[in-house]
Formats: C-alpha cells, sequence, structure tokens
C-alpha cells in the first residue's frame, strides 16, 4: 500500500468512527483493507488504538490500560466541559472479535456478503419470522430510519408523595402496535404453561433433555436461598418432608413470598445493585435498605420503585429512595446517566459519552448526552447533623431539584472537539418545561409508559438471572439489538405478561418458580451435557444451573447453622447493622468515576480465611455458642448416626448418603483413637470430633453453592 492510500484509509476510517460516512466510502474501506496485508494490518492497528474511547465510568473493564488526554481551553459559566477524554487497548479475543464484527458489518453494507438468518434478524429488509415478535420502538430493527407516529397527550401532576398521581402516558408517547399474547396473562396457570412450551420447544429444537425434577431436598434448599437469602433450618426442612400435600412447593413458595425474609433478602440484593456494598460513601445505606424493603414487604409495583428512586427529594437519612442518586451524581451526574440506564433498563450507553456505538447504529454520542440532561437540575446539598444524646456531628446529604420551568441542556464535545448542546430527550420524546413536574418526572413516566417496556424487559431479565444463573443475554446489563436474545419470544411474552399485571414482582416470581425449569436438579444427564452456558454456549435451562452463594447468603445462612433464627436477629437489632460491619472486610469503595467497589470476596485468601476460621464459623461449631451443635450433643437420646444426620440436615438441608456416612463413621472412630492417645477426656474428644464434622460440612463446596 503507498503513502498515499494510507493516507486515504486513515481519513475514512476517521469518518467511520465519527458517523459521518457514506455507502461510497464505506465501499472503499473495504477496498482498501481487502486490497493488501498492509491495508488490512493499518485497519486492525487503527481500530484497535482509536476504536474505543470510553469514559471513566463505562465499566468497560477494570484491567484496562487506559491514558488520559487533558481537555484544554476556557468555557462560559454556563456550559459544562468535558474534562478528559479517555483510551483503552483491547487485547487478545475480545479486540478480534470487535474488530471482525465492524469487518462483517462493513461487507454487509456493501453488499459483500450475502444474508444468513441471524445477520438478517438485524436488518429492516429482513423478511419476518412465522411469529414476528417485534422488539420496542427505540431498539427494534423494524423501526430503524423510520419516524415514529407522534402522540402528545398531557402530563398527569405529580402528588407529594414523588409517584405520578395518574397512570395516563407522559407527552409525545411513541405508539406501535405489538403482537397479541398467545395466553392470558391474568392467569397463572397460563402465563407458567407459556414458560414451560417456550422452553419445552427451544430443548425439542436443540435435540436436548431435561433433566429429572429435584428431589425435595435439593429443591427447598435452593427455594430458600433464592427467596429468603438463606438456608432453612432443619425443622422447616423436616416440615416440608413430612408433608403429604402433592402441592407443597407451591404453598411453600408463596409463603416464603409473604415472609419477611422475603422482603429483607430483596431489598439487600436491590441495595448493592443501586449503591454498591461499601460503606465508605457518605450515604445513608439503610434508609435506601429500609425504604425498598417496604416495597417487596408491601409488593409495591417494580414501576413505583423505579418512579421513586429516580425522582426521590429530600434527606439521605428521611428520604431512602434519594440515596440512589446521591450516590451517583458526582462528575456531571455522568455515573447517574450510565447506572440508571444500566439497572433499570439493562441498557449500557455509558460508551457512547464519546462515540457511536460501533454496532447499533442509534446509538450515538447524542443519545447518552440527551438522557444525562434529565438530571442537570438536580444537585447535592451538604449538611451537617448534630445528634442531640451525643453530641456527635456527620455530615448528611440532601437532594435537591432547581426550577424546571426552563431546560437545562448538557454539553459534549464530539471527535473532532466541537462543542455540541443535547436537550433531555428519550425514546425519541422531545421533553418540554413543566410547571408541576420536574425532568425526572418525566424521565420516569416515559420509562414506564409503555405496555411493552424495556423497564419490564430488563426487571425479567434480572430476575430470570437471579433464579436461573443465568440471563437471556450474556450480559444482563447489556440488552440490545447488538446482543442475541437466547429466548427472545419468552422474554418478550413474560415481559409483557408482567407490565401488564402493573410490574407485580411477587407475581412474576411465581411464574417463575412454579415452572418447570426451576423445579429440574442441578445433576446433568447425558443427553443435556452440552447444554454447559459456562463453557460459552447459549443456556438451554435443561437442568438448574450452580450458582454460588452471595456474600449476604453466606453471612445468613452461617447464622442459621449457629441456630440463631431470623427472628432472633431481628429481635436483636442485628440483621441489618452486623451483616454491613461483616461485609466491610470484603468490600472497598472506589475513588474513580465509575463509582465501582474493589472485592475480596471472589474465592480470594481473605474468603478462604473466613470460612476456615472466621468469627462465624467459630460460633457456629462451638457448642457455647451454636445452638445447633448444643442441641444435638446435649440430646442423649440420639446415637452417633443421627448425630451425623442432624448435622448435615442443618448445614447442607439433606441427609447424608450412606457412603457418606459410613465414611464419616469411620473419621470419627479415627479422630477418638487420636485423641485418646493424647489422653484427652474421652467427652472432650467426642465433641471436638463432631465440630469437626460440622466444620467440615460448612466448608464443603456444597454449602458455598446454591444448586
Amino acid at each position: 500500500m503507498n503513502t498515499k492510500s494510507r493516507q486515504e484509509l486513515l481519513t475514512l476510517l476517521e469518518g467511520f468512527l465519527e458517523g459521518n460516512i457514506s455507502q461510497e466510502e464505506l465501499t472503499r474501506i473495504e477496498t482498501l483493507v481487502l486490497s493488501s496485508p498492509d491495508g488490512r494490518r493499518l485497519y486492525m492497528d487503527f481500530m484497535q488504538l482509536h476504536g474505543n474511547l470510553y469514559w471513566d465510568a463505562a465499566g468497560c473493564g477494570a484491567d484496562s490500560e487506559v491514558r488520559t488526554i487533558q481537555s484544554s481551553g476556557k468555557f462560559s459559566s454556563h456550559v459544562k466541559p468535558i474534562e478528559r477524554f479517555r483510551r483503552r487497548k483491547v487485547v487478545g479475543v475480545l479486540t478480534a472479535a470487535a474488530l471482525l464484527i465492524c469487518v462483517g458489518l462493513m461487507l454487509r453494507t456493501s453488499g459483500a456478503l450475502p444474508f444468513n438468518q441471524q445477520t438478517a434478524s438485524n436488518d429492516k429488509n429482513t423478511p419476518a419470522d412465522t411469529n414476528p415478535v417485534p422488539l420496542p420502538v427505540d431498539v427494534s430493527p423494524e423501526h430503524q430510519g423510520v419516524t415514529p407516529d407522534i402522540v402528545r397527550v398531557q402530563l398527569p401532576p405529580k402528588d407529594k408523595s414523588g409517584v405520578s398521581g395518574s397512570d395516563q402516558p407522559v407527552i409525545d408517547k411513541v405508539s406501535s402496535e405489538f403482537k397479541a399474547l398467545p395466553f392470558d396473562p391474568s392467569s397463572d396457570l397460563e402465563v407458567v404453561s407459556f414458560i414451560n412450551q417456550e422452553l419445552r420447544e427451544t430443548l425439542d429444537d436443540h435435540g436436548v433433555r431435561p433433566s429429572p425434577r429435584s428431589e425435595e431436598t435439593e429443591w427447598i434448599r435452593r427455594v430458600h436461598l433464592d427467596l429468603a437469602g438463606r438456608i432453612p433450618t432443619s425443622l422447616e426442612v423436616e416440615t416440608f418432608l413430612n408433608q403429604t400435600d402433592a402441592n407443597k412447593r407451591a404453598l411453600l413458595l408463596d409463603s416464603l413470598l409473604e415472609s419477611r425474609d422475603f422482603a429483607s433478602h430483596f431489598a439487600t440484593i436491590w441495595t448493592t445493585l443501586l449503591v454498591g456494598r461499601s460503606t465508605d460513601r457518605v450515604i445513608d445505606r439503610k434508609a435506601l435498605y429500609t425504604y425498598l424493603e417496604n416495597q417487596f414487604g408491601n409488593n409495591q409495583p417494580w414501576s413505583d420503585t423505579v418512579t421513586d428512586l429516580i425522582t426521590a427529594e429530600g434527606p439521605a437519612h428521611q428520604s431512602g429512595p434519594t440515596n440512589f442518586l446521591l450516590a451517583h451524581l458526582n462528575n456531571e451526574a455522568v455515573p447517574a446517566t450510565a447506572m440508571t440506564a444500566r439497572i433499570f433498563l439493562c441498557q449500557q450507553i455509558q460508551c457512547t459519552q464519546c462515540h457511536r456505538h460501533p454496532t447499533a447504529k442509534d446509538w450515538g454520542q447524542e443519545k447518552f448526552w440527551e438522557f444525562n440532561a434529565f438530571f442537570q437540575k438536580t444537585s447535592v446539598k451538604k449538611q451537617m447533623l448534630v445528634d442531640e444524646k451525643t453530641g456527635q456531628t456527620k455530615q448528611s446529604l440532601e437532594l435537591v431539584e432547581a426550577d424546571s420551568s426552563q431546560l437545562e441542556p448538557s454539553y459534549y464535545l464530539d471527535l473532532r472537539g466541537v462543542m455540541k448542546v443535547a436537550y433531555p430527550r428519550f425514546a425519541e420524546v422531545e421533553i418540554q418545561p413543566e410547571e408541576d413536574l420536574t425532568l425526572r418526572d418525566q424521565l420516569a413516566q416515559l420509562l414506564t409508559a409503555e405496555d411493552d417496556s424495556q423497564l419490564a424487559k430488563a426487571f425479567v431479565n434480572r430476575s430470570w438471572l437471579h433464579f436461573f444463573g443465568h440471563a437471556f443475554t450474556r450480559q444482563v446489563d447489556d440488552m440490545g439489538p447488538h446482543h442475541q436474545t437466547s429466548h427472545p419470544e419468552l422474554l418478550d411474552g413474560i415481559s409483557k405478561a408482567f407490565a401488564s399485571n402493573q410490574y407485580d414482582v411477587r407475581r412474576l416470581i411465581r411464574w417463575i418458580c412454579l415452572s418447570d425449569a426451576y423445579h429440574y436438579t442441578s445433576t446433568p444427564i447425558e443427553e443435556n451435557k452440552i447444554d454447559d452456558p459456562d463453557a460459552g454456549e447459549t443456556p438451554l435451562f435443561s437442568r438448574m444451573y450452580l450458582k454460588p452463594l452471595s456474600p449476604e447468603q453466606i453471612f445468613n445462612s452461617l447464622m442459621v447453622a449457629s441456630g440463631v433464627s431470623p427472628d432472633e436477629r431481628r429481635h436483636r437489632g442485628a440483621t441489618f447493622a452486623q451483616r454491613e460491619e461483616w461485609m466491610q472486610q470484603f468490600f472497598s469503595a472506589l475513588e474513580n468515576e465509575e463509582n465501582g467497589e474493589l472485592s475480596t470476596f471472589d474465592g480470594s485468601l481473605s474468603q478462604t480465611l473466613m470460612m476456615m476460621n472466621g468469627e462465624l464459623i467459630q460460633k457456629a461449631i462451638d457448642p457455647q455458642t451454636g445452638h445447633v451443635l448444643r442441641e444435638i450433643l446435649s440430646d442423649r437420646n440420639k446415637s452417633e448416626t443421627d448425630r451425623i444426620k442432624d448435622l448435615c440436615l442443618a448445614a447442607l438441608s439433606r441427609y447424608p448418603t450412606k457412603q457418606e456416612l459410613e465414611s464419616i463413621r469411620k473419621m470419627l472412630r479415627n479422630n477418638l483413637r487420636q485423641r485418646a492417645s493424647r489422653n484427652v477426656p474421652s467427652h472432650v474428644a467426642y465433641t471436638e470430633a463432631f465440630r469437626d464434622v460440622y466444620w467440615a460440612y460448612l466448608n464443603s463446596s456444597e454449602f458455598s453453592v446454591n444448586h
């Protein structure tokens, strides 16, 4: 390749990244790249160096090698400059995969490659499937390049609670027609049957058979960990096993959904998603947790909860939902923009802060900054609080909203360094000032307006991940036309049913947990060994996949293994505070624009030492503090075999197998002989030997995994 051709290719690639390129120029890139090895090498080097601009809060990889380029120049006071751009180098397979996608897109656009079924699904001219399920307007391929119909309606006034006082649609609501559901969403039986049918058809298409139905002991442990965030007590397991009602699984499911443990567990999950686990940030995590616990405990619609989290105002300690935005309003609300999209919509728009998305044509810089503009009227007010009893002072934050009678735009630099302006806009809806509504009020109504909303899809996707260990998308928080969905019809159907039932969280969970897939054993069979998403395969859900316990599940389960009931812990006031203190040994906040966290709870030495010799383990295996072990050893009517069975039931929610029982009894006899040889009193030796058995059960891989 000569010098002139190299310069031409570089100029065209710059235009490609900026989105300013014609069809003829795109074809010319293809010609230059494929004309010589030098052209291909130049293309690869250029894309690796320049094709992956991102900002600090993008979360595109903590291990990325980053170079900072400081912006220069002065701006007037009303212009908010972008302080810096960042670049990262992509390594190995990720680089090759991303560049191959770009090449494939160029070749396909130029007509050099024929369409196959997979690539055709992303083009509006592709023939539809036999039973097409249209996507939402903002991401649907058939709507790309088509101007949607806009229907203007009046926004309802906001009441003092911060939640919209009406279910009317928002202004400029985008109208679209969606395929009618093939089932009655008001019937739990029909929704569950739809889930079963969709999963069964997928298995048949792949020639895969599902695993058998799980044993009752396996299922009761699974459902307690998923819904209550802890293992069941021995009494709960025995009571369930002794029941003869054929519908006892559904009855237990309903009982757990009504329990306080369920509200606490899901409040914990969403507190972690919203603000992380670290207590380093100056927010009131307890207030946010308490608010979420009330929301899940009272089964408030998910749309109402999201509305509160996005629109809340007031002091952190008085208004729990304000703590979400208080934790992320730094850096010109860039983290708040990204977190809102990632958590509530499962869409990663953060990388579009600085460049056009490489595969989704309609995801450019302007989309990110138009979303960011909704938060430009919101600010954080700092104040000091004084404890009247102790006289101690502490810093507190308050979320305040400025006058919304005039729009406040976002300013950003495009790739050529030109200052651009973006006004609040979402889903092709341009926002106008409203006297009684803030910009965030209008954003919340836009997110919850459509029956076929991305908000519903995102919550269903996250819920499926929670119960099965894998979502419908490879990354749960990166949904869109650029990522294939494993079961698109199933996701679409459940999401529409969820939205049509006013975002009823418990009802959605009940559908999932009553499906056949949730009752499969985790043990694979020969006919479904290929269903291995951990090896990179698309999940078919032919069996229950193993899920490592979260730190909170480990803590709660060790408390149960110690014999401290949830009610007793709540009575002591230790449910939240004690766990928070215990968690801090594994998590700390990172002082960067990502508002991320550093975790050592990932199979590290810290976690291993905690399980081997930590305070919770020691309390569980100490007869003085561990109620379970004390009761088992103090019952004189129990035989050695009975005690082994009880310990196994307390730790693993099952009875030991015959081989397991024989091995443990043999180990006990060896331990007793060894201690007797050291002149250890027999009763002490007996207690210590059983402590070892319980320690071994609690440190087994089976204890730390939900199967």
